[in-house]
């Protein structure tokens, strides 16, 4: 292995370490030491998560018309001395963070399953690394629900622990190819099948079909294209009145809002599994357990393999990116644009960037001037669980919660100061709070309820 060492970050001594549900060496109760980690998965996973808050602030912020694009806001986007600068960060959000961070966190949420269940079974058994694994999970599941019900309708800790729990574990013995191929084809053919279902492209287009033709037909329209045309224009002089609606539950209070928040989760979770959208997800777990047996993600590949993926990922993922959103933007942001030129290609582009983004990422890693950068993404990685619960509980103050009352009131490129401002908060958290404690303070508490034994949680 080549030998690329970083300041305090060093790759060659890099043993066992935690993966998302991090994991301990040494005895099975017993917490991981700071040098037995892989720094390498902590800022995989500390970059990922922040990069996750790039598209969930569409959700916290405002309502828009066509899902991951902003259209339809409050306040419009693209007009305005603004208009470019929005263009801008939508081009950027797409072309490297759109399902890209999602899909790389999912990655290493499957290689923690591979680091979990080896590092128990090598010290006490195959049977207590099932009871740990399984408790564990459980817990993520409850907390997911916690989340998502109490706190914000987006939560994907749910998801995670769902698939932990019926598919990841008895996967854990299959080989490193086989793991990958599976992976991959269930990300890509299952993920873009059950994404077209779940986005109702099919109906969206022949929708489009048939009101394009009612259009053509002008006054020879017949009784059925005239109400078609009809129930079309309804439509859209309802979604002012729905715009409406939206900001005034998303700017309810705490407790005001519960309801709201209840049944938006409640509807959501049925959504993401009746049409199977959790394939997409489950996909990616499965590539990142082959990744990790391979030693794709602890940086123990060689350098010219990093290359090729990140070049062959980029040059599926970018210009089939910038042709839907070309295309989007002269049909005029209509449903059926973004149903063929988005929704069509989407896992494909998800998958290719993710891979690229990583493997970039992991070319960046070896360069030992990086490791100021480094550190801190490390410590969002290490803490990512307490960060990621934090984060929705900023996102709805500001928002929602708080006196600000800021949702639906935002330009939408302001809605990036927001983020900007929760990385900051982070990355100062995250390296202040590790100085003194060995763990997240949400970390700490899942170790201690999945172990049924308090953790030592200040560094001795």
């Amino acid at each position: 292995m080549q030998n690329v060492k970083s300041g305090a970050i060093n790759f060659d001594s890099e043993t066992l370490p935690p993966g998302s549900p991090e994991e301990l060496a040494g005895p099975v109760e017993a917490p991981v030491k700071i040098g037995q980690r892989f720094p390498t998965l902590d800022i995989l996973r500390g970059f990922a998560l922040l990069g996750i808050l790039m598209l969930n602030i569409e959700d916290f912020a405002g309502s828009e018309g066509l899902s991951d694009i902003p259209v339809g806001l409050a306040k419009a986007a693209f007009v305005g001395w603004h208009a470019h600068l929005d263009w801008a960060i939508v081009i950027f959000k797409w072309l490297f963070g759109e399902g890209r961070m999602r899909g790389m966190f999912s990655m290493l949420f499957g290689a923690g399953v591979i680091l979990l269940t080896e590092r128990i079974e090598q010290r006490a058994g195959q049977g207590k690394a099932a009871g740990v694994y399984y408790r564990r999970n459980l817990w993520l599941l409850f907390f997911g629900i916690i989340h998502g019900f109490v706190i914000w309708f987006g939560d994907i800790l749910v998801d995670y622990s769902v698939m932990a729990l019926v598919f990841l574990y008895p996967l854990r013995r299959l080989s490193t190819r086989t793991l990958i191929v599976c992976g991959l084809a269930v990300w890509l053919l299952g993920g873009t099948a059950t994404r077209i279902h779940a986005a109702h492209v099919v109906e969206i287009l022949h929708e489009d079909a048939l009101l394009t033709a009612a259009k053509k037909a002008g006054q020879n329209a017949s009784h059925v294209q005239q109400a078609l045309l009809a129930a079309s224009q309804k439509a859209q002089l309802a979604h002012a009145a729905a715009l409406t609606e939206d900001i005034r539950k998303g700017q309810l209070g705490f407790l005001d809002g519960w309801p709201h928040r209840i049944e938006a989760e409640r509807n959501w979770v049925w959504v993401k599994f009746s049409s199977f959208r959790f394939v997409e997800w489950l996909g990616a777990m499965i590539t990142g357990m082959g990744l990790y047996k391979a030693g794709f993600l602890t940086n123990r590949r060689r350098v010219v393999e990093y290359v090729i993926v990140a070049v062959v990922g980029y040059a599926v993922a970018l210009p089939l990116t910038l042709l839907g959103l070309w295309h989007l933007y002269h049909a005029g942001f209509t449903v059926a644009a973004d149903a063929f030129w988005i929704r069509i290609p989407y896992t494909t582009e998800l998958c290719a960037g993710a891979l690229a983004n990583t493997s970039l990422l992991l070319l960046l890693i070896r360069s030992a001037r990086l490791k100021t950068v480094f550190r801190p993404l490390a410590a969002v990685g290490r803490t990512a669980f307490s960060n990621y619960i934090l984060t929705s509980i900023i996102c709805q103050t500001v928002f929602s919660w708080g006196p600000w009352k800021l949702f639906g009131q935002l330009e939408f490129y302001q809605w990036y100061f927001v983020v900007a401002g929760v990385w900051t908060f982070n990355l100062v958290f995250s390296s202040l709070w590790l100085r003194f404690f060995a763990f997240g303070p949400l970390e700490w508490l899942w170790r201690s309820l999945t172990y049924w034994k308090r953790q030592p949680l200040w560094i001795v």
